[in-house]
């Protein structure tokens, strides 16, 4: 997910909900990898200015297997993320054993003084989770209003998707329509048969606070092990 923000008029112009959901096919295909590792490099600059980097490593396996990990600070080292079929989540915290699974509105919290959500890291897919509708277009980029298929109380979210189906921009709202995390992505590279930005901003307009990412390193299809995307996995530092 990442983007450069540049936006025109606004088409107020809803379509049927059949074309949303080829759009969230179109998104999903764009993205997938039979497997794939890669480092990020990330910074957070919060509200006084100050900022704080963050290395995270992560490995992903089809559509349903993901593990995410920070290897930097020293401090942070170890906690991590794991995605497995059924998109069962766990995260692990060092401090404070076992790995724990991450369910209902607990996938929003932050993720480790990060401005990525948990939800960032562990959504693989759209598809079987959001229904979408098209609510019209902005300079070349098609807008999309997603809502949740069975937690009706969860806020829409709304993406801005290029016409080769990568996501540009992506806005989470709260309860009372207003934006209050923004994902702008960048820097789009072919890696195998996927597009993947390499560079996305996350602006939160309630802490006042901005992380950037960029992918440092990418390897994809080499074969990683099933064995990997396990809770035993998870866990070891």
């Amino acid at each position: 997910m990442f983007v450069a923000l540049l936006c025109s008029m606004f088409l107020p112009i809803a379509h049927a909900d059949n074309q949303g959901h080829s759009w969230l096919e179109r998104i999903d295909d764009t993205a997938r990898v039979e497997d794939a590792h890669l480092l990020l490099e990330v910074q957070v600059t919060d509200a006084r200015g100050r900022t704080h980097p963050r290395t995270i490593e992560i490995w992903q396996k089809g559509d349903d297997r993901r593990l995410v990990r920070m290897i930097a600070p020293a401090r942070l080292a170890g906690i991590g993320l794991l995605v497995t079929p059924g998109e069962t989540t766990h995260l692990f915290l060092p401090q404070y054993p076992p790995a724990r699974r991450v369910v209902g509105s607990k996938r929003a919290d932050a993720f480790m003084g990060t401005d990525f959500a948990i939800e960032d890291l562990s959504r693989l897919t759209y598809t079987d989770t959001y229904s979408a509708s098209i609510e019209g277009t902005e300079d070349t980029l098609t807008h999309l209003k997603l809502r949740h298929n069975t937690d009706k109380s969860t806020p829409p979210t709304h993406l801005w998707v290029d016409a080769d189906a990568v996501i540009r921009r992506v806005e989470h709202m709260d309860k009372s329509g207003t934006p209050k995390r923004t994902l702008e992505m960048s820097d789009i590279r072919q890696v195998g048969q996927a597009k993947i930005p390499h560079q996305i901003q996350v602006t939160d307009t309630k802490r006042n606070r901005i992380t950037k990412a960029q992918i440092i390193q990418i390897n994809v299809g080499s074969g990683i092990d099933d064995a990997i995307f396990s809770v035993t996995q998870l866990e070891r530092q």
